[in-house]
């Protein structure tokens, strides 16, 4: 029973999630870059007990590099 639930709500949605991919404004060929005004820079690291994978790295070593920061908390 459950499948067959799920069977006809993907039925119903995937023919709406590929109308919305065809919007030229979702489309990140066309997308303009948005100049955020002031200076803007990022802290060093401060308080990292251990780093995973790679030795400690400073801002400038990071800098023109795309960084993803993963945040994990217990409690």
């Amino acid at each position: 029973m459950n499948r067959l639930i799920g069977l006809c709500l993907l039925t119903l949605t995937v023919p709406s999630m590929t109308a919305a991919r065809d919007d030229p404004k979702d489309d990140p060929a066309t997308w303009t870059p948005i100049k955020i005004p002031g200076k803007q820079q990022a802290p060093e690291f401060a308080d990292t007990d251990e780093w995973l994978n790679s030795a400690p790295l400073t801002m400038a070593q990071l800098k023109g590099k795309v960084v993803v920061v993963h945040f994990m908390t217990f409690g």
